[in-house]
C-alpha cells in the first residue's frame, strides 16, 4: 500500500511538472510574439535588399530593436526566408522554431544516452522552464538554433552531422571551440566539412551585397569589437578588464581589435583543456565539458547558458558522484537572476557576483577533468 502511494505521488508530481512546463511555454510564446527583440530579422532584410548590414551599422545605422547584426554571414543568409516575411509573421514562425528546439534538443540527448522515460520527461521540463531557455524564447535569440547543430556530431558521428555542425560557427562565441576540437583530434576531413556552411554563406553574402570579399570576411569581427561588450563571468572578459591589456595589440591596424591579448589567453586555455577533454571516452561527459568550456572562456549572456544542459543530463544520470554539478546548475538555471536582482548587480557590468559564478563554473570544469583522470 505504501509503495503504491509513493508511486502514485510521483506520478502526480510528474504530471504537475509537465502541466507547469506547458503553461510556462505558452506564456513565453505569448511574450515572444510581443517582443523577440534579438531575433536577427532586420539585418537579413537589409541583406535581402542587397545592403551590407555590417557596413550599415559600422557607419552608424540604427538597429531595429536590439538587432545589431553582430553574428557571422551564415546566420543572415540562413534567415533570408524569414526576411521575406513581415515582422509579425516572421517572429511567429521563429517562435515556433524555437519551441521545436526546446523539445528536440533534450529529447535527442536523452535518447542517445539511454535515459529512462521519466528522467527524460523531467529533463525536458527543466529545460523548458529554466531562465536561459525562457530568455531565448522571449528575446527571439538564436542560441537554441546554434545548440541544435552544435551537439549533432556527439549524437551521430557521420559526415552529415559534422557538415551541419558548421552552422554553430555562425555564433562565434560558441562555435569557435569545435574547429579546435576537430583539429586536436586530427579530424581534418570533418574540419573541412564543417567549414563549408560558413564559406558558402560568405560567398553568397558578398555577392548579394557587392562587397569586397576580404574586407567583408572580417566585418563581423569589426562590428562585434566596436560594440565593446563586457561580462565578468568568463576568462576573456576578466582578462580584458586587467590594466595590462588596456594598451593591447592592434589586429589589422584597426582600433576595434584592441586587447587582442585576452583572445590569445582564451584560445590557449581552450587548446589545453580540449587536449584533456579529447581523451575522455564517455561522449556525454565529453560533450558536457566542451559546452562548459565555451561558457567559461568566452563572453556569454544568460540565454547561452542553455549549454549547461548536457552537464545537467550527465549529472542526473550519474547523480551519486555529481551532486556538486547538479546543484550548481540548478542554482544558475532557476535562482541566479533572482539573487542577482536582489543583490543589485547589473548585467554586462564587471561585478563580484558574476566573477564568483565564473570561479564556481571554472572549478566545476577542472574538478570534472581531475575526477576523470582519477
Amino acid at each position: 500500500m505504501m509503495r503504491f502511494l509513493i508511486q502514485n505521488n510521483k506520478k502526480i508530481l510528474l504530471n504537475f511538472f509537465i502541466l507547469f512546463s506547458i503553461l510556462s511555454l505558452i506564456k513565453n510564446c505569448i511574450q515572444a510574439l510581443n517582443w523577440s527583440a534579438d531575433f536577427q530579422w532586420f539585418p537579413s532584410t537589409l541583406l535581402l535588399q542587397g545592403i551590407n548590414h555590417y557596413q550599415y551599422f559600422l557607419d552608424g545605422g540604427k538597429p531595429f530593436l536590439s538587432q545589431e547584426g553582430e553574428y557571422t554571414h551564415g546566420l543572415y543568409v540562413m534567415l533570408l526566408p524569414f526576411a521575406s516575411l513581415d515582422w509579425e509573421l516572421a517572429k511567429f514562425f521563429w517562435m515556433i522554431t524555437n519551441v521545436f528546439f526546446v523539445l528536440a534538443i533534450p529529447y535527442m540527448i536523452c535518447k542517445k544516452f539511454d535515459l529512462s522515460k521519466n528522467l527524460t520527461i523531467i529533463i525536458m521540463c527543466i529545460f523548458a522552464t529554466c531562465s536561459p531557455t525562457r530568455n531565448v524564447i522571449n528575446y527571439g535569440q538564436q542560441s537554441l538554433l546554434i545548440m541544435f547543430f552544435f551537439i549533432l556530431p556527439f549524437l551521430n558521428e557521420n559526415k552529415k552531422s559534422y557538415f551541419l555542425s558548421g552552422i554553430s560557427f555562425f555564433k562565434y562565441n560558441v562555435g569557435f571551440i569545435l574547429p579546435i576540437y576537430y583539429l586536436i583530434n586530427k579530424r581534418f576531413k570533418y574540419l573541412f566539412l564543417s567549414s563549408i556552411p560558413s564559406l558558402v554563406a560568405w560567398i553568397i553574402y558578398f555577392n548579394m551585397t557587392n562587397s569586397e570579399p576580404i574586407t567583408n570576411m572580417f566585418e563581423p569581427l569589426k562590428l562585434v569589437f566596436s560594440k565593446n561588450y563586457s561580462w565578468s563571468s568568463d576568462v576573456y572578459s576578466i582578462a580584458k578588464s586587467l590594466e595590462i591589456f588596456n594598451q593591447g595589440f592592434y589586429f589589422l591596424n584597426a582600433k576595434q581589435f584592441k586587447s587582442f591579448g585576452p583572445l590569445v589567453i582564451s584560445l590557449t586555455l581552450c587548446f589545453f583543456i580540449l587536449l584533456k577533454v579529447s581523451k575522455i571516452k564517455d561522449k556525454l561527459l565529453q560533450l558536457s565539458l566542451i559546452c562548459l568550456t565555451t561558457l567559461v572562456l568566452a563572453p556569454h549572456a544568460n540565454y547561452d547558458y542553455i549549454f549547461l544542459l548536457p552537464l545537467l543530463i550527465y549529472s542526473l544520470k550519474n547523480f551519486k558522484n555529481n551532486k556538486f554539478n547538479f546543484y550548481l546548475i540548478i542554482f544558475y538555471l532557476y535562482l541566479n537572476k533572482i539573487f542577482k536582482h536582489q543583490l543589485g548587480f547589473e548585467s554586462g557590468v564587471i561585478n563580484y557576483y558574476d566573477t564568483s559564478l565564473f570561479i564556481l563554473f571554472f572549478y566545476c570544469l577542472i574538478h570534472n577533468l581531475i575526477k576523470f583522470k582519477k
